[in-house]
């Protein structure tokens, strides 16, 4: 049925939290911070809410990576630049890549039936890049569509059509939106009408945004009709 897959990457792919985790640590600790895991957790909230009001096209992409960390550290009391902060946490992001469970077999398999892969990720690019290549799966993919590089971020429907008009003989009815966010994968499928398949945890309740819901990304194989 599937012949072209469009795949997010963190958390879908690729285990972003414990690459967040690392990279948050090694800033923290790069300038002389004594760690502790609240201001991690408030990290983590307010990345969120700024990615949110992002795909909602309330805000750039530069007002969040520019001011993430200055807010953060200030609700701290501390007063640290946040351009430079982003830039040390950057490097240290694009270490982590590990591999969600299942992940590279499934993405072999796929592309021994021909399929064509795709990441399609809101994400920084050659973070994105190089924390495909340190997973040994970037030479799995046919094109690559990170946000930065397209100029949207999903759910929004240009990023969508930029994907389409970028992959030779497209079809929607032949494309799956592979991810784990409602709000800009799923949701991205539906504003642009292509199937989508919903990666949550055992204990989520079911949804009727997505066209099928998985808790494995191996079981995109049964999905392959």
């Amino acid at each position: 049925m599937y012949q072209i897959f469009l795949l997010d990457i963190d958390n879908t792919l690729l285990d972003f939290d414990a690459a967040e985790k690392h990279g948050f640590e090694k800033l923290i600790e790069s300038y002389g911070i004594e760690y502790c895991s609240r201001m991690l957790e408030e990290y983590k909230k307010l990345n969120r809410d700024l990615w949110d009001l992002l795909e909602q096209e309330k805000i750039s992409r530069d007002e969040l990576l520019n001011t993430r960390f200055t807010r953060l550290f200030r609700s701290f009391g501390l007063d640290i630049n946040g351009e430079e902060a982003e830039s040390r946490y950057r490097l240290h992001l694009g270490e982590g890549a590990d591999l969600l469970p299942h992940t590279k077999e499934t993405l072999l398999h796929l592309k021994q039936k021909g399929k064509k892969l795709y990441p399609a990720s809101n994400g920084v690019y050659n973070t994105q890049i190089q924390r495909l290549k340190k997973a040994e799966i970037y030479d799995l993919f046919d094109g690559m569509f990170i946000s930065e590089r397209i100029g949207y971020e999903k759910p929004s429907r240009s990023f969508f059509e930029y994907c389409f008009s970028n992959i030779p003989d497209f079809s929607k009815e032949s494309t799956l939106m592979v991810g784990d966010s409602l709000s800009s994968d799923i949701q991205g499928a539906v504003n642009s009408g292509i199937d989508s398949c919903f990666i949550c945890s055992p204990d989520a309740p079911a949804t009727t945004k997505a066209t099928y819901q998985i808790t494995d990304l191996s079981e995109l194989i049964n999905l392959d009709l």
